[in-house]
């Protein structure tokens, strides 16, 4: 069976089952080496980098050479980099773009191919259809690749810029001389030995090792059921923090000195409220539709405002860019700076949080507590259901027709298109239902006003997509 090559939510990702393939991969490099040749002319130059999974490394490689094949220069990272290294280097260097291979999040036996424009941005919806277009030709004139295997790739070592960068938006001398304990979880990911560099190696670092396998969970994804090991540890050892990341280091995961998970709602609020009270002017922040109605109560008490959009940190990084927003996080547990990156951080979202930690002479515990204190405690969930690609139509028309059955929990007051289907109710509660956009699945939010809405309006989410 052939599977398209479909750039979704942040590029192409597939399983050996659904298409990933060395030639599917020369079909991405080719089309994309494309775009560049028709909208750069002149000497040009990217970079591209790689994560731990199997066959990263050679997916890299693949791709340089058929960059390079096409009259681009390609350099390619020394080892195996997070996203947002790439991203920053993209931005502050001559490079007019570059290539990812990475799944993020996903299972150990998917991989992907992500693209970045000249700024270091995810490429929005235009910059992807002009990129499939080619796609779908070479997918039928695969003869047509340009590919001299012979050609040589130099390698750039782009890490201690980054980290050197780091110092104009955090104050790394701050958290290095501070003393207290803190845990990371590399989930054998490629952040591994990253924070060495930077925090006090009296510090714990779990799962160092780069390592395909991702042994003792299910995706290299910083989320509860994956981060017993990081648990444990810090009740183990009197930890004050936890710091996870995500396959590429995009992603954050923050648990506290209990050991308990804090929500990418929960800690996008904290770093919301810290970053907006040490700026004088009203500044705005940016998110996505599946946030909490948190954001609005913060930014009220600074006179700033949310500006909400899809899924994706590519429909946040022009409201980086265009100064419309300061401060920018997805629900995914992504979250970047105006200056820094239009690129999602779990690196320097990290180091945020600590800084934030280290200031208030607090507990991520009672950080959060005075939070929901200050403002309105709401009730969070989301639900990720897997469904057979032959459903997706079938599921794409529930999730239309929600607005008809909801009244059955509470009067609806109003609805929302931007990226799935998502309901107000009169109390302030909200559920919203959007198919995933890198994965065969749909994802349900809700957010209520105390647990026993939350799981009435679960049960009746789940009894209308059984029905």
């Amino acid at each position: 069976m052939n599977f398209q090559i479909k750039f979704g939510t942040d590029g192409w990702r597939a399983t050996p089952e659904t298409g990933l393939n060395s030639e599917n991969i020369t079909i991405c490099a080719q089309s994309f080496a494309d775009y560049i040749n028709s909208n750069y002319p002149g000497k040009k130059s990217i970079i591209i980098g790689y994560d731990t999974r199997v066959d990263s490394k050679k997916y890299a490689e693949l791709s340089a050479k058929v960059i390079q094949s096409n009259g681009i220069e390609s350099v390619l990272s020394e080892t195996a980099i997070p996203t947002p290294i790439i991203s920053h280097h993209i931005k502050n260097s001559n490079k007019i773009g570059g290539i990812i291979i990475t799944a993020s999040h996903n299972a150990k036996n998917w991989n992907g191919f992500k693209i970045r424009s000249e700024n270091g941005m995810s490429f929005g919806n235009k910059e992807i259809i002009e990129v499939e277009k080619r796609v779908r030709y070479y997918e039928k004139n695969i003869s047509d690749i340009k590919l001299d295997e012979k050609k040589n790739i130099k390698t750039e070592n782009i890490l201690n810029s980054y980290i050197d960068d780091l110092n104009k938006v955090v104050d790394l001398n701050l958290i290095k001389s501070s003393n207290i304990k803190i845990s990371v979880d590399y989930m054998h990911g490629a952040v591994s030995g990253v924070l060495e560099k930077i925090l006090s190696k009296d510090n714990i670092f779990l799962r160092s090792e780069f390592d395909p396998k991702f042994p003792g969970m299910v995706q290299p994804e910083p989320i509860g059921k994956n981060l017993k090991l990081l648990s444990q540890t810090i009740n183990d050892n009197k930890c004050l923090l936890g710091i996870a990341f995500d396959g590429d280091g995009d992603r954050l995961g923050i648990l506290d000195e209990e050991g308990n998970s804090q929500s990418a709602s929960d800690v996008f609020a904290l770093l919301s409220d810290y970053l907006l009270s040490k700026n004088a002017n009203n500044q705005s922040i940016g998110t996505t539709v599946t946030m909490s109605s948190v954001l609005e109560d913060i930014c009220k008490n600074y006179d700033s405002k949310v500006i909400r959009t899809k899924v994706g940190f590519k429909y946040l990084a022009p409201l980086l860019e265009n100064n419309e927003v300061f401060f920018a996080g997805e629900e995914s547990g992504g979250y970047s700076l105006r200056g820094h990156l239009y690129d999602k951080d779990g690196i320097l979202s990290s180091l945020l949080y600590l800084e934030y930690l280290i200031t208030s002479k607090s507990t991520p515990k009672i950080l959060l507590q005075t939070l929901y204190e200050k403002y309105k405690k709401r009730f969070f969930e989301r639900l990720d259901i897997e469904f057979e690609q032959n459903k997706r139509e079938e599921i794409k028309d529930n999730i239309s027709l929600l607005e008809k059955y909801l009244p059955k929990y509470k009067e609806i007051t109003k609805s929302d298109s931007t990226d799935g289907k998502k309901i107000f109710f009169e109390d302030g509660s909200w559920i919203l239902v959007r198919l995933s956009g890198t994965e065969p699945m749909y994802r349900v939010y809700a957010e209520t006003n105390s647990i026993e809405d939350l799981v009435e309006l679960k049960e009746l989410i789940s009894e209308y997509f059984k029905n």
